[in-house]
């Protein structure tokens, strides 16, 4: 029986409401999905004060009609957030040693007086309230917080004051401010996820930033509960459940930018939860084509191929190698009001104009595969699909582009070639990949050099050669690597980069106020681009292996990912470091 359900019969049956009433009001209730009491109240059937009673009357409790908000500690009382206070409508009106005094409006409402017997610790003493007194009650001791607890648009300064909880003060006050203060400073250092973290003695915040975690601040381990239950509470998780992992969603507005924040929380040994909140702006995320830093062949394939009718192009990559981005970016730049454009995520990271999107759910049956079998009944032009796990969601992809359908989704795999053969690992029949696939880009970031304070050096003989150049022939080498071509014979070549002698100018990360000491800022792709021509597809019926399938294509002129990292080492956009540390598995 459902919380309105029962709360419905029990007014029924207290002569609240006609009984003969009682369905056409629930019906009412879920179309608007509005709370039981507000509808009785507002198509006045009943008051809040006689609903009051009756439900105090039914659970046995105490019912007032009046709060003096000036004998209520604000110290205890605000240590409710006001969002959730309000929506509850529940205030906290003393404490004891033994238990809470707490005033709620719904007596019926176990979950809310769970959580705040999860905060305070202690059992909870109830009273009833009309909701409108206790709203007014909340707004007394609230209304200094609302900027804090609802408007994240704070000044720098007042980001520096929020900080600082070397006091490990319990006020909720201070709990807000600093919680919020994190999504601040997140937003203005560029980080991709916030991690708060439970030591044996104190709690510590590390941000990713430029994919590699920095320590950013601690706090006492007292104060962990109260963060815990803040960040629980705007996410819209269960604060008393603290022995299963959870996962929510948080919107904000942080210096006048939209921000989802995606929560995850996980019990620790420690005695306390572990929480990774994952910031999706869409500034970084919503970019176009041009902004990926393809080089000028791959931008004009990518931009071709993103044009075509129907087949399947494939980014491949590890986890957090930006293959979301670069699919939005795709879709942008094809976006119009001719196309029908659906998508399948998991999850649905940003709404996108005039494009469908579908939020695959394992756990009801809503699947990659079932959502694009259905997808297929919906008349689309293009199709996105977050990822391709399985067979059937494999097979079902190559059905779409082969009836017409352009195809875009994600593999797991180190490089283009390799897309290929797990496809025909996953059950795909090597006619069926070459004749429905038109397209494989495999992608790593790179953190880009900060141009304040990058440091100019002449290459070493040694980093050359890793970067697949040969100092004994850079003229040639460096030639082929910018621009996929041989000068014509008799035509002098002057690089687009500078040179010291016979060597190139390359760069390395120093460290300055404007890159927090990093040496780097921002990220940016590098690519592989491999098409599936005539190069290619005789390989691949012949169930030829990665190493041929890719030697081929490079035959063809694909850049490896490699060699796209060292077109951008030579023209002083990241170093050879991360080009390395990124293409470790790259086979020249």
């Amino acid at each position: 029986m459902s919380e309105q359900r029962y709360l419905g019969e029990v007014l029924a049956r207290r002569g609240v409401l006609p009984p003969a009433r009682l369905e056409e009001l629930l019906a009412t209730q879920r179309e608007r999905g509005v709370d039981l009491i507000d509808l009785l109240v507002s198509t006045r059937t009943s008051d809040e004060a006689t609903i009051g009673r009756a439900l105090a009357d039914e659970v046995g409790v105490r019912f007032v009609e009046h709060l003096d908000p000036s004998k209520i500690p604000s110290d205890v009382a605000t240590r409710l957030p006001i969002t959730w206070a309000k929506q509850h409508r529940v205030v906290v009106v003393g404490e004891d040693a033994r238990q809470i005094h707490v005033v709620a409006a719904d007596p019926l409402d176990l979950a809310a007086q769970d959580d705040v017997r999860a905060i305070f610790g202690k059992p909870v003493e109830l009273t009833v309230a009309p909701g409108s007194v206790i709203v007014d009650a909340i707004n007394s001791f609230y209304e200094r917080l609302n900027t804090a607890a609802d408007d994240l648009e704070k000044e720098e300064e007042d980001t520096e004051e929020l900080t600082d909880i070397i006091d490990q003060s319990e006020d909720d006050a201070k709990i807000i401010r600093w919680v919020n203060s994190l999504f601040a400073e997140a937003s203005k250092r560029r980080a991709s996820d916030i991690h708060i973290e439970p030591e044996e003695r104190e709690v510590m915040v590390r941000y990713r930033i430029d994919g590699e975690l920095h320590e950013a601040r601690r706090a006492g381990r007292a104060v962990m509960p109260n963060i815990i239950a803040r960040v629980k509470i705007m996410a819209g998780l269960n604060i008393a459940e603290k022995r299963l992992p959870q996962d929510g969603r948080i919107t904000l507005k942080i210096a006048g930018k939209g921000v989802d924040i995606r929560v995850s929380t996980i019990p620790t040994s420690r005695g306390h939860e572990r929480i990774v909140m994952r910031l999706l702006n869409k500034s970084s995320v919503l970019l176009d084509l041009p902004d990926l830093g393809f080089n000028d062949r791959d931008y004009a394939l990518m931009d071709h191929l993103i044009q075509r009718p129907h087949g399947i192009i494939l980014v491949t990559g590890p986890t957090g190698a930006g293959k979301t981005t670069t699919l939005y970016a795709c879709l942008n730049r094809i976006n119009k009001p001719n196309l029908n454009i659906l998508t399948a995520e998991d999850p649905v990271e940003y709404e996108l104009p005039r494009i469908h999107q579908v939020h695959v759910n394992a756990k009801i049956g809503l699947t990659f595969a079932s959502a694009l079998r259905a997808f297929l009944r919906q008349d689309p032009d293009v199709v996105m699909v977050g990822e391709i796990r399985d067979k059937e969601t494999a097979e079902i992809a190559v059905h779409a582009s082969l009836t017409g359908h352009l195809v875009l989704s994600t593999l797991h795999t180190n490089d283009a070639p390799g897309a290929i053969t797990r496809l025909v690992e996953m059950g795909v029949e090597p006619f069926n990949v070459t004749s429905s696939t038109i397209g494989i880009l495999a992608q790593r970031l790179v953190r880009i050099l900060c141009p304040q304070c990058k440091e100019a050096y002449a290459a070493q003989d040694y980093e050359l050669e890793e970067l697949g150049m040969d100092p004994r022939s850079m003229e040639l080498k460096l030639r082929r690597k910018m621009s996929n071509a041989y000068l014509p014979r008799g035509v002098t070549y002057s690089p687009p980069f500078p040179m010291d002698g016979q060597r190139p100018i390359f760069y390395k990360p120093k460290g300055c106020e404007a890159c927090g000491g990093s040496g780097y800022g921002g990220r940016r792709g590098i690519y592989e681009l491999m098409l599936i021509d005539d190069a290619v597809r005789p390989l691949i019926l012949k169930h030829a292996d990665s190493n041929a399938i890719r030697k081929a294509a490079m035959e063809s002129g694909m850049d490896t990912m490699r060699d796209d990292g060292a077109r951008k080492v030579l023209l002083g956009k990241t170093s050879v470091e991360e080009v390395l540390a990124s293409t470790q598995d790259d086979v020249e």
